[in-house]
């Protein structure tokens, strides 16, 4: 895949992304997730480290993709391919299949800009027109790559279920693309949706969030984690839903406005309202780990607009 390293503005998308997902999985104190002074039992900073390492090159080709407008029927494919890399490269299972999802339709989009300034509203257009237009070929590839990493709670639906053989024969004669099969999926999971819809919480609740806080606090850490907070509080998280059920989704997001109304991690209340859903949430192995995958494209995007630490 290093072939696909063609032009400087290629590595400084995959720069992007890749820099995205360590900045998100180092920011603490994140209630309920990995950061860099806790681990989750069978998954680390570490770990999580090399994954985003082995999404490089998956990011720098989808931008070359995406450069000289090839995108169509190929995207997919890097989507498969980088949550192989993924889970190839550490021994603690799924850990960036939603992010992977997220950031490849975003890197495309950014190669397409070329060397041109970054501006959040291009940026977005540019990825839902990539997103429509990513066909069969792609959504099959991408529900393939589900079926691989085998997300928590991944559990069985009744049309389209990524682990029924028919699933991917109906696609192949349906000719479906990625937003129509996403579209059946509503409500079930952020990642899907935001495909679906053309990055709602990414662009207009968590990167206005992260921008916001930025402005307000020295560190961009604690940004992130307000950030998180943000989105963790607009709708419940549909990991966690999977995983323990819609009612302590719905607890977790109540409990995640409580932090924000109290300042998040910029007042000493808001600390202590953060380590009570801390935690409850590590009590009884709860992840708001579609919020993170949320927060990693809003910090890519972020960085592409020319943020510097």
């Amino acid at each position: 895949m290093w072939e696909g390293l063609t032009r400087e503005s290629d590595s400084k998308v995959a720069w992007c992304f890749t820099t995205a997902l360590l900045l998100e999985v180092a920011a603490h104190p994140k209630p309920g997730l990995v950061d860099r002074v806790t681990p989750l039992k069978e998954i680390d900073i570490f770990r999580l480290s090399a994954s985003a390492a082995a999404l490089y090159p998956y990011f720098a080709s989808a931008a070359r993709l995406g450069r000289l407008g090839r995108a169509r029927g190929a995207l997919g494919r890097l989507v498969l391919r980088g949550a192989e890399a993924s889970l190839n490269s550490q021994r603690g299972g799924n850990a960036h299949l939603g992010a992977i999802l997220l950031a490849i339709p975003l890197a495309a989009a950014a190669g397409r800009l070329g060397n041109r300034p970054v501006i959040a509203h291009d940026l977005r257009r540019i990825a839902w027109r990539i997103l429509l237009d990513m066909d069969w070929r792609d959504a099959t590839h991408v529900l393939e790559a589900i079926r691989f990493s085998s997300p928590g709670g991944l559990g069985r639906v009744p049309f389209l279920d990524v682990k029924d053989p028919r699933t991917y024969r109906l696609l192949r004669q349906r000719r479906a693309g990625l937003v129509e099969v996403f579209r059946c999926y509503l409500g079930r999971d952020m990642v899907a949706d935001e495909l679906a819809q053309g990055y709602p919480l990414v662009f207009e609740v968590c990167h206005p969030s992260l921008t916001r806080w930025e402005r307000d606090v020295d560190r961009f850490e604690e940004a992130c984690v307000n950030a998180l907070l943000e989105v963790m509080s607009r709708r419940p998280d549909t990991h966690i839903a999977r995983r323990r059920g819609i009612h302590v989704a719905r607890i977790t997001q109540k409990l995640a406005s409580d932090v924000l109304s109290e300042g998040g991690v910029l007042t000493r209340r808001g600390l202590r309202y953060l380590r009570e859903l801390d935690d409850y949430l590590r009590r009884i192995d709860a992840r708001p780990g579609s919020s993170a995958d949320i927060l990693a494209a809003a910090i890519g995007v972020r960085l592409l607009e020319g943020l510097r630490l």
